[in-house]
């Protein structure tokens, strides 16, 4: 059963706030392909959200990916 992905305000405003720092040192054709790496990455959730090793000392539920 997929899941749905929501990004909140404030992680759309990082991924802005990144795309724009990335676009300014490199370009804006890698900042979009950075950032768009990572919304996609983040949408694949939806199939397999247990995925990483779980980080519950530092939130309950987080878990990180290398």
């Amino acid at each position: 059963m997929p899941y749905t992905v929501f990004f909140t305000p404030e992680a759309e405003a990082q991924l802005v706030d990144l795309y724009v720092y990335i676009s300014a040192e490199a370009s804006p054709e890698i900042g979009a392909r950075f950032t768009d790496g990572i919304v996609t990455y983040c949408e694949s959730l939806s199939t397999f959200p247990a995925r990483g090793a779980r980080r519950d000392d530092i939130r309950p539920g987080l878990r990180s990916r290398p």
